[in-house]
């Protein structure tokens, strides 16, 4: 168990999380409070005694939290700490009160941490991105790729200092503007070119949300709020808030602002502006949000210091479907759904290949599924047996409910878990059908692929459907009208194959819906391997209505 806190400028920020022994790790408890450790010096130079006050309450309480979970604390400060005239003074009394350390991080350090904690919530391990993350009292930048920085700093330029320095005099945002710093920034993130631009942090997210839950201030651009969307924005979107903020001009008239958290009402002009600019200068068109940063990359950093030879996880999608699946199965339930997952990959991979006879055997549905729906697929059938946790009745909608509310499926957008959700949902008892109001919201190309992997998992989950993982195997043999099933039992301790009736007649049951969506007419033989080298040699000598 491992705490990490983030002393942020304008708040603090800690998250527990539980690690496995390979380094994985799965987030048990979140906390954050409002500090503005910043605030009452304008050029942050100095942590006021007001400030000093509220960072030992709160850190008390978050050592309080740590103890409870039984999980190492390692705390790290950022901006305000590390420009601060008294920091040594501010750090010894942390140290003599709250009885914890503290470590002042450098804004590079920062800036690589927070690089660390985005590879753990979005998969752009292969890309490279570009990172930027707004605190109150700096901004970071990073470019990097393969979990390696290849430039990194931290600008002076942060919401609170902003925001105090600025536009508490009463100046306008064309002054603001003006006092831009030649960094280097934008020559070094011209000079190596990025994939993918992400933002981290309080005000990105602030920023995406009043997107998300704000119809768009032009008749030719409406957002619903219930629009299934990835945590992203475009120049034009992030142009329109900066409008929104700076023409409300009271706080009280910002908190009125859909989607923005009232607590970011009086420092949300200065973030924003600061991200349009940073748009501008860098080019940026498109933006993905990550919800981990800083704090997580201190996970990361503290895993690596404790594992020898730890290496990240980078495959972070399907981690984080394994630490769900984890949070709620049993182990033998885990071992069945995984089981079943991979004999739903080998029939859709089947329905794509053709074994017999041309081209033509393969079902249109069958086409339109690329490999990050086999994914989809796969991790729905990981996750199907959630809803147990809950209560074997009706499982499948305690699995659709978990999935859909949970805060551990990282890297997938809304429509994605949308999509394992509704998988989970009806890979048993009912069909997708357009009554379902979540399915009928769906894109139309989108609900066909749903209604295949569907027809697909159905048949995955009743060849387990002992949990004993009897069955070895899956085969698929196509003809332009016809589909066939051979599937090849596991063999037992005595050398004898094992007895996959049951199996079968479950998954016989489940053929009807899947005739309906492949309009191909399928059979389930029981094969052996001297079958299967038959079948491969001489396609044409058995039926396949048999």
């Amino acid at each position: 168990m491992l705490a990490a806190v983030d002393m942020g400028t304008n708040s603090f920020h800690m998250v527990v999380v539980r690690a496995d022994k390979q380094g994985h790790f799965e987030l048990v408890d979140t906390s954050k409070e409002d500090v503005r450790l910043g605030s009452g010096s304008p050029d942050i130079s100095l942590i006021t005694p007001d400030a000093e006050e509220r960072a030992l309450a709160v850190i008390k309480r978050f050592k309080q939290l740590a103890k409870m979970r039984n999980a190492e604390m390692r705390i790290v400060a950022t901006s305000a700490v590390r420009e601060a005239r008294n920091r040594r003074t501010f750090v010894r009394r942390m140290l003599e009160v709250a009885g914890v350390e503290i470590e002042v991080l450098s804004g590079q350090e920062e800036a690589c941490l927070i690089y660390q904690g985005v590879l753990q919530a979005l998969p752009v391990y292969d890309k490279t991105a570009l990172i930027v993350d707004i605190g109150g009292g700096s901004t970071e930048f990073v470019l990097g790729k393969a979990g390696k920085p290849l430039y990194a700093t931290s600008l002076k330029l942060g919401h609170i200092r902003l925001s105090e320095q600025f536009l508490g005099l009463g100046r306008s945002k064309e002054e603001l503007k003006k006092e831009q710093v030649n960094s280097g920034v934008i020559e070094n993130v011209q000079s190596t070119q990025f994939e993918v631009a992400i933002g981290s942090s309080g005000t990105i997210e602030s920023i995406e949300q009043m997107i998300h839950h704000t119809a768009l201030s032009t008749e030719s651009q409406a957002l619903d709020s219930t629009t299934l969307r990835d945590r992203e924005f475009t120049a034009d979107e992030l142009g329109m808030v900066v409008k929104k903020v700076c023409k409300a001009k009271t706080v009280e008239q910002r908190m009125k602002i859909p989607g923005l958290p009232e607590k970011r009402a009086d420092v949300i002009v200065g973030g924003s502006i600061i991200l349009e600019e940073i748009f501008l200068a860098l080019g940026i068109e498109k933006m993905k949000v990550s919800p981990y940063a800083l704090r997580e990359g201190v996970i990361v950093d503290t895993l690596a210091e404790t594992f020898a030879n730890y290496r990240p996880g980078f495959n972070i999608r399907r981690i984080s479907v394994i630490n769900l699946a984890r949070k709620f199965n049993t182990d033998q339930r885990m071992v069945s759904a995984q089981h079943s997952a991979r004999l739903a990959k080998e029939i859709l991979e089947g329905l794509q290949t053709c074994k017999l006879g041309g081209r033509d055997c393969l079902s249109d549905v069958s086409l339109l599924l690329q490999d990050e729906d086999k994914e989809l697929l796969e991790a729905a059938t990981i996750l199907h047996y959630v809803g147990m946790f809950i209560n074997h009745k009706s499982y499948h909608r305690h699995s659709h409910y978990l999935i859909k509310n949970n805060e551990h499926l990282l890297g997938y957008s809304p429509l994605e878990i949308e999509i394992i959700a509704l998988l989970a949902r009806y890979h048993r008892k009912k069909v997708p059908t357009l009554k379902d109001e979540d399915f009928a919201t769906l894109p139309e190309e989108v609900q066909k692929k749903v209604r295949a992997m569907c027809a697909v998992m159905r048949i995955a989950v009743a060849l387990d459907r002992c949990d004993t993982n009897a069955i070895e195997h899956v085969h698929v043999y196509q003809q332009p009208e016809s589909v066939m099933l051979a599937v090849v039992p596991a063999v037992d301790s005595s050398g004898a194959l094992r007895d996959v009736s049951l199996e079968v007649w479950a998954a016989r049951t489940e053929l009807p819906y899947f005739e309906k969506i492949f309009k191909r007419k399928p059979s389930i033989m029981v094969a052996d391997e001297n079958d299967l080298e038959f079948m491969n040699t001489d396609p044409v000598s058995f039926s396949l209505s048999s």
